[in-house]
């Protein structure tokens, strides 16, 4: 057995990934935007941002650590596979193999909870056997495998002696302090205490759902989430002439904005903790590709009006946008480039991606309303 406590010193970041030592912890944060879809469906050319543990890993091993964030998403990255943590309830890739990635959904992924308390640390610990898989957060068991795809894989021995890569990402809009990492590798067999996690087989409900209402879809938030949600609405359904609608998703996963006339949505994702915002001028695509358009799009225009009273404002908002991670290539439809004092970005759909913060929010408000001014008839 050979434990490893790692020098939180000695972890390299790659691509636009930021580390800043806080005495004997390490704060983790990345200036370019991940996608949980980026890193789950085009494999090893979108996980550009992160910071890697020094040499690779054999099986069979655990990784321990003790971990703050503040924000989704994180995500463990070892070998050609991930685990996330503190992903949204949409994520449906939240474990991919680590000898065999398929980019597939996985069939369990309503089964493993990765749920983390924000802005407190967490103990996580992952288990690699080569017959079974084991995940712990606070020592509770919320994952557990004996069918993962890298244990029948015919080179997992080979992928084996050359070991697997460690490494973490965080999202754009998170910070994580890592207190400690310790990887353990193991002789023979880690040691593994079974918890109560089992698979969640789906059940079909008899007759119709009830129709979520805009009530109904916030219950479950946070007060603060609440709180800040319905100051938006109010604020957002009073404007002139920028006049919007609202529209609650079917299945309760997001509560809608559309201003149609100006061509510009809002949305909340609604998904717990781990909710977010995010607006932009959307593309009507409805016809063949070549016919898709935006109806408008104002984006710079108003950085520069907020630029003129607010210039931190404009800045925070031009950040925010959510940055291309080239998932299509060429053939994207969606890249959108934008300018603003002296920077260029080329962005996805060019939405703004928010945290559901009060501070968040309150920027989200203000540039509706410099949008709003700019929009009225002089």
């Amino acid at each position: 057995m050979e434990k490893r406590n790692m020098d939180l010193a000695a972890l390299t970041p790659y691509g636009e990934a930021k580390i800043k030592s806080i005495g004997r912890m390490l704060d983790l944060w990345t200036t370019h935007s991940i996608t949980s879809i980026a890193f789950n469906l085009y494999g090893e050319r979108y996980r550009k941002h992160y910071v890697s543990l020094p040499g690779n890993f054999h099986l069979p091993f655990r990784v321990d650590m003790t971990v703050k964030i503040d924000f989704p998403i994180l995500i463990m990255l070892i070998g050609g596979g991930h685990i996330t943590f503190a992903s949204p309830w949409q994520d449906n890739r939240k474990i991919e193999d680590i000898a065999k990635p398929s980019g597939k959904p996985n069939q369990d992924h309503n089964s493993y909870n990765n749920s983390l308390p924000f802005g407190k640390y967490v103990d996580i610990s992952v288990t690699y056997n080569f017959d079974e898989m084991q995940i712990l957060i606070n020592g509770e068991e919320r994952f557990y495998s004996r069918k993962q795809a890298y244990m029948r894989v015919k080179t997992l021995k080979e992928q084996n002696t050359d070991g697997f890569s460690i490494k973490l990402a965080v999202s754009k809009l998170s910070t994580l302090n890592i207190k400690n990492i310790t990887v353990t590798e193991f002789d023979e067999k880690a040691p593994v205490t079974r918890g109560a996690f089992e698979i969640i087989k789906p059940q079909h409900i008899n007759g119709e759902r009830p129709k979520p209402t805009f009530e109904s879809v916030m219950s479950g938030l946070p007060q603060e989430f609440r709180d800040e949600i319905i100051k938006t609405d109010n604020f957002l359904m009073s404007l002139r002439p920028v006049k919007f609608k609202r529209m609650v998703d079917k299945n309760g996963g997001k509560i809608s904005y559309v201003a149609s006339d100006f061509g510009i949505s809002y949305m909340v994702n609604v998904s717990g903790a781990e909710s977010s915002q995010n607006f932009g001028w959307y593309i009507v695509t409805g016809g063949k590709p070549e016919t898709w358009h935006r109806k408008a799009d104002n984006m710079e225009e108003t950085l520069a009006e907020i630029a003129r009273s607010n210039p931190p404002l404009a800045e925070r908002i031009f950040y925010a946008l959510n940055d291309c991670v080239a998932c299509y290539g060429q053939r994207c439809l969606a890249k959108t480039p934008y300018a603003f004092n002296g920077q260029k970005k080329v962005t996805c759909h060019g939405r703004v991606m928010l945290r559901m913060c009060s501070g968040d929010s309150h920027d989200l408000r203000e540039f509706f309303l410099h949008l709003n001014t700019l929009l009225t008839p002089r």
